[in-house]
């Protein structure tokens, strides 16, 4: 299963990965230094399903939205980010539309950052996401209300993800190759690489596509 994040800027989506899963998303200085992600960010973990799920970052600055769109398009559950202290922000409504838009009809709701608020505030936040969710194809998606500072909440969201990978539908591994191409960049020494999801097919090293 590969899930991806949504959400709006600071509203904590890589650190409940890294709560999750233990692995830092931002790799790249810019990111590190101005504290949010800029590019796509890649994780693969073991929940404890007995295979690895596919965890996609998504930068959640309104600049960046082209690499949200990039990164959403291969996914088969949403991980929509809302955190306790903002609420529901402009981000958080458009990356909802682009999931909408894709199709993808399988969706888990993080209210991060519940450790700086108060238990009222989360209440309503929940009814605002609630809200927002009601009159499209998402309503009804379980919400979680977590920290990845403190733990709280971690675990359920991650049994929650285990149950959603069990009733994912495996990707046919027969016939032709089919990549979903998210991006491409050249190394030094390598050539153009690009990264994507697999749709169907297998492919080996040394084959060529």
């Amino acid at each position: 299963m590969i899930v991806g994040t949504a959400g709006h800027i600071d509203h904590g989506k890589t650190a409940l990965l890294k709560a999750l899963t233990g692995q830092q998303g931002d790799r790249r200085r810019e990111e590190r230094e101005r504290g949010i992600t800029i590019d796509l960010g890649y994780a693969y973990a073991g929940l404890g399903e007995g295979a690895l799920t596919g965890f996609i970052d998504v930068p959640g600055h309104e600049r960046f939205i082209h690499n949200m769109l990039a990164g959403a398009s291969g996914i088969d559950c949403v991980l929509l980010v809302v955190a306790a202290d903002d609420g529901v922000m402009p981000q958080t409504r458009e990356h909802l539309a682009i999931v909408e838009l894709l199709g993808i009809r399988r969706a888990l709701v993080a209210i991060s950052k519940i450790d700086r608020v108060e238990a009222s505030r989360i209440a309503h936040v929940r009814q605002q996401v609630e809200d927002l969710l009601a009159a499209g194809p998402l309503a009804g998606a379980a919400v979680f209300a977590v920290s990845s500072l403190t733990g709280e909440g971690v675990e359920a969201l991650r049994a929650a993800l285990v149950a959603e990978a069990g009733r994912a539908a495996a990707r046919r591994d027969d016939g032709h190759f089919r990549l979903a191409i998210d991006r491409a960049f050249s190394v030094t020494g390598a050539g153009v690489v690009v990264t994507g999801t697999a749709f169907a097919g297998r492919v080996r090293i040394g084959d060529e596509l």
